[in-house]
């Protein structure tokens, strides 16, 4: 329990921390770039540790180590007050709003250069991943849609379905709201409406349709030391039979292995044309597949590739997340479906746990959003500057600073109305995970 809550928070201050201070060098870099004056580029929050000084900026590492800072020469008006050339506000528009929308850049920049770099360095993953239907359970949203166990689903609400996880993303990201599905079955395709059912999962609201991933029952690879092992199954065997029943798929096998978890078990393996027959000792652990794992492949490419690949994620991405977003001024979503510290720190330790690769991945995702949210026109965020310096522009002349003032107040007071809300259900929400 320690280890976990300390990864957790280990984790969270890496993530968290590293993505902030990217967006805020974003800033500064631009900042500099342009002759403005910066005060303070900090590393870090709160009270300063140490640090050094040049060309006037306060290069320093303070006390709270969750991102960082970076304050400018005349970033905050007052009526009547001259600004010097090398303030923030004595710059022209454009360069202004180019200094603001750098920090959201740096974390769009950072969300593709990670991904690419997991592209190059390799990802394993199931051979099988294709949008193809395994179980579909009785009286879910599948079944109710009419989906059936073999259906190919190619189109979702008008985008192409490419992998198990783009059909993953549009189910889990439409919780109680109809996504209109191109199905293939056979040589035909039909069109039907699904409706997602909203649940509570351990990274939030999502949308379930209660079906599975196809998966062939193919071993990929076996555990050393498992009860597979030390039955005798190898890597390329197909499973055929568990406990005397036919298994045409792993989820099929899965759920017959795990009615005999706790007794010896004969399976009937098809091992290159010839039909044998092996006994798996009784599973001694949570491993319900016995030590048997489906094929899996490295997807390793090359430098081009890995750019255009991890731009199209990028891009995926973006749509989805303006799903999520379109959904709540609809009034069809709920705050609930966003993530708060706890989570974030939650989700971070898992993915620490698991590995670097893991670790990587999720920091593109997390660096992604944090970019689109910082664009979005609400005050106090770089988005809510840059609607203002565009008002400013069409009106041709500046807002007066009780305008500019009262407007920042109140997006401060939703934003923070909002935060409170999301740390409400963050606490709820993982306190209920806690006592299952």
């Amino acid at each position: 329990m320690l280890y976990t809550i300390a990864t957790n928070l280990f984790a969270f201050v890496i993530v968290l921390g590293f993505l902030i201070f990217v967006h805020e060098a974003g800033h500064f870099l631009v900042a500099k770039l342009f002759g403005v004056r910066v005060l303070v580029f900090s590393f870090g929050f709160g009270r300063r540790l140490f640090g050094f000084e040049r060309g006037g900026t306060d290069y320093r590492v303070s006390l709270i180590p969750l991102g960082g800072y970076v304050r400018m020469a005349g970033d905050i008006p007052e009526e009547g007050e001259e600004h010097a050339p090398d303030e923030f506000l004595s710059r022209p528009k454009w360069q202004r709003f180019l200094i603001l929308f750098a920090g959201p850049a740096m974390n769009i920049v950072i969300a593709v250069l990670f991904l690419t770099l997991l592209n190059m360095a390799g990802l394993e993953m199931l051979k099988e991943n294709e949008p193809v239907l395994g179980a579909v359970v009785e009286g879910r949203p599948a079944a109710k849609a009419g989906l059936k166990t073999g259906d190919r689903i190619v189109e979702a609400n008008g985008q192409k379905l490419e992998t198990w996880d783009d059909l993953k993303l549009a189910i889990s990201l439409n919780p109680n709201t109809p996504v209109r599905l191109i199905v293939r079955r056979g040589t035909s395709e039909l069109s039907t409406v699904i409706i997602p059912e909203k649940q509570m999962t351990e990274y939030g609201i999502a949308g379930v349709a209660g079906v599975q991933k196809f998966l062939s029952t193919e071993v990929g690879r076996v555990i050393d030391g498992s009860p597979a092992a030390l039955a005798g199954v190898r890597a390329g065997d197909r499973i055929i039979s568990v406990a005397g029943r036919e298994v045409s798929q792993l989820v099929e096998m899965q759920e017959q292995l795990e009615k005999f978890a706790k007794t010896n078990v004969t399976v009937g393996i098809d091992r290159a044309g010839q039909k044998i027959a092996l006994t798996l000792p009784a599973a001694g652990s949570s491993d319900s597949l016995r030590g048997i794992f489906p094929p899996t492949e490295i997807r390793k490419l090359a430098f081009v590739p890995a750019v255009r690949d991890s731009i199209d994620q990028n891009i995926k991405m973006v749509r989805y997340a303006w799903i999520v977003i379109s959904r709540l001024f609809k009034m069809q979503g709920s705050v609930k479906e966003f993530s708060g510290p706890i989570d974030i720190a939650r989700i971070s330790g898992e993915m620490f746990r698991t590995g670097w690769k893991a670790v990587v991945y999720l920091m593109a995702g997390i660096s992604l959003q944090l970019g689109i949210m910082n664009l979005l026109p609400i005050p106090v965020l770089d988005g809510g500057h840059i609607a203002i310096l565009a008002v400013e522009g069409v009106a041709r002349r500046e807002l007066s600073i009780a305008v500019k003032e009262r407007v920042q107040q109140i997006g401060f007071a939703m934003l923070a109305a909002l935060m409170l809300v999301v740390l409400y259900n963050d606490v709820i929400k993982n306190f209920l995970l806690m006592r299952q």
